[in-house]
């Protein structure tokens, strides 16, 4: 019971934090909206620790992570922004239920499977869009901000990806997943073709940017 209790109120403080940090952004407070997004995160840290069974404090700090993106690019921070979307992006794919190929998103959708504990449940749907829509701020993002550099290796080897990567490949293959799995839930879900048009916008604009910087790659 105790623990239920602290759980209850570390989950409402995060919340506080949250609203606070969409409040001050509404606003274009950004520095302070990062400031209440950081303390956000570092309490649903908390929660997961004490609760590694519940997997929607993954789906929440996806979402912290995706909004602190942006947040640090509107404070001039582009490369920091891109380790946050990078971990929106490891967070949703965590709960991914189409990773690995064993079902198709119509499949998955089909599955009336929902994340709850904290916070308005979230459906197979919208977590699927979710992931789409980190994959497509980290390809803008790099697109705008990245660089072939030691920072970027560095990044990818503590991932365990393939150092060799190349930005530009990245930002390709980033885009064809959002894409894709938009496309796929326009055809079985709530979600539409400008859904999928607005996630084809972003991953262009990434593209677009990383060629008006790097024009002879």
């Amino acid at each position: 019971m105790w623990l239920r209790r602290s759980a209850e109120v570390l989950h409402g403080k995060a919340q506080a934090h949250i609203r606070s940090a969409d409040a001050y952004a509404a606003t274009g407070g950004y520095g302070p909206a990062l400031s209440e997004n950081v303390s956000a995160v570092r309490i649903v840290r908390r929660l997961y620790r004490a609760e590694p069974g519940n997997r929607r404090h993954l789906a929440i700090l996806g979402s912290l992570y995706y909004n602190r993106a942006l947040l640090l690019e509107k404070t001039g921070q582009g490369l920091r922004g891109i380790t946050a979307a990078r971990a929106a992006v490891i967070f949703y794919e965590s709960l991914d239920p189409t990773r690995g190929g064993e079902r198709t998103v119509s499949e998955a959708v089909a599955d009336t499977a929902v994340l709850e504990g904290g916070g308005a449940p979230v459906d197979t749907a919208q977590l699927l869009a979710h992931l789409a829509d980190a994959q497509a701020r980290l390809a803008r993002l790099l697109g705008t901000h990245g660089h072939p550099d030691r920072h970027r290796e560095r990044e990818l080897r503590r991932l365990d990806m393939d150092p060799d990567l190349t930005l530009r490949h990245e930002i390709n293959v980033l885009d064809v997943e959002a894409a894709l799995t938009y496309k796929a839930l326009a055809e079985c879900s709530r979600y539409t073709e400008e859904d999928f048009e607005r996630v084809v916008r972003q991953g262009g604009e990434g593209l677009a940017n990383y060629h008006a910087r790097f024009p002879h790659d």
